[in-house]
């Protein structure tokens, strides 16, 4: 069978996958914007393949392929190295009636839009057609690619991942260049981890991936993340995090996010406890929205503000991410 799987100690395993290689080809040719460096040539394929994907999929939920890694699965494909059973198998898995797996990675939208488009499937031969012609031309596009380089990359990709989690004891998410595997979902960090302690966490090096996957079918949680990602650049980094803290650089701005973490308020009522004018008040309560650390309601005529811990959370995370990241392991 055309599969590697490199089995480690304590229950972390290593495996490429081809379907999980398309999955991230379609998330890029259903991509919003041109794509550049290591992906500038999937970037023809957006603009050939992008449409027709986009009308295919009447829900509006774009760069989202989670069907097809739940039809890999019903057919035994997911891990393999190649997509000729997937294709051969397609239509008897996109017919069969079996629940969706648990996929609790997933968001309940995400799991609704997930169970409607495999129920289109079942129900429409025209459409488990042309599903699967669009899949096959997409494929073909970027198969040379695969068999010349991408899958032998992946495969030496996954035995050096092996060899550094069983001979040098590395941390699974130090192999993916990642002190948290996704900011603002912490529940996902302890999916992988129980499921590593279970034996049931697959990592996917990934040729054609971007920065990291994570889906969970019934228990396993697969995660990986693309190889292709050269040397860092430093001046984007460092502007992508002077960004994220510009709000909390200014101390006046600081001093009305504390305040608005204690109670809510006004921008009319903050203006005149911290004895500031109303528009410099506005303008800074505007930098902190746009940061995502502000909540706001309706009270009556006026807005009632408050500080959004989620966001302060989410805000650290991205810039300790970032920063991290670039460290030597």
């Amino acid at each position: 069978m055309p599969t590697l799987v490199e089995e480690q100690s304590p229950g972390i395993h290593v495996a490429p996958s081809a379907v999980l290689e398309l999955m991230w080809v379609l998330h890029f040719v259903q991509s919003g914007h041109e794509h550049e460096g290591a992906f500038a040539p999937l970037d023809p394929l957006r603009r050939r393949f992008g449409p027709q994907l986009s009308e295919l999929r009447t829900d509006g939920l774009t760069q989202y392929s989670t069907e097809l890694v739940v039809l890999a699965h019903r057919s035994g494909t997911l891990l393999d190295l190649d997509l000729r059973r997937f294709f051969d198998k397609l239509d008897q898995a996109s017919q069969a009636r079996s629940e969706i797996p648990s996929l609790r990675s997933e968001k309940p939208a995400e799991r609704k839009v997930v169970r409607e488009r495999l129920e289109r499937l079942r129900a429409d031969s025209g459409l488990r057609k042309r599903y699967a012609e669009l899949l096959s031309a997409v494929w073909r596009a970027v198969e040379p690619e695969w068999q010349r380089e991408g899958r032998s990359a992946v495969v030496a990709e996954a035995q050096r991942w092996s060899r550094a989690l069983q001979e040098q004891g590395v941390a699974f998410k130090s192999l993916l260049g990642l002190t948290r595997l996704w900011p603002g979902r912490p529940e996902l960090d302890e999916m992988a981890d129980a499921a590593a302690g279970e034996g049931k966490l697959i990592l996917n090096p990934c040729w054609f991936g971007g920065k990291i996957h994570l889906i969970e079918l019934h228990g396993t949680v697969h995660v990986g993340r693309g190889i292709r990602h050269g040397e860092p650049s430093y001046r984007k980094v460092a502007a992508d995090v002077s960004a994220s803290i510009k709000a909390l650089a200014d101390p006046t701005r600081l001093t009305i996010l504390l305040r608005l973490a204690r109670q809510p308020a006004s921008v009319t009522e903050i203006a005149r406890q911290l004895k500031l004018s109303q528009p410099t008040v506005s303008a800074h309560v505007q930098v902190l929205r746009e940061a995502g650390l502000l909540e706001e309601r309706a009270v009556g005529r006026s807005a009632e503000l408050s500080a959004s811990e989620d966001g302060l959370r989410r805000l650290f995370s991205r810039t300790e991410e970032s920063l991290v990241r670039l460290f030597r392991s």
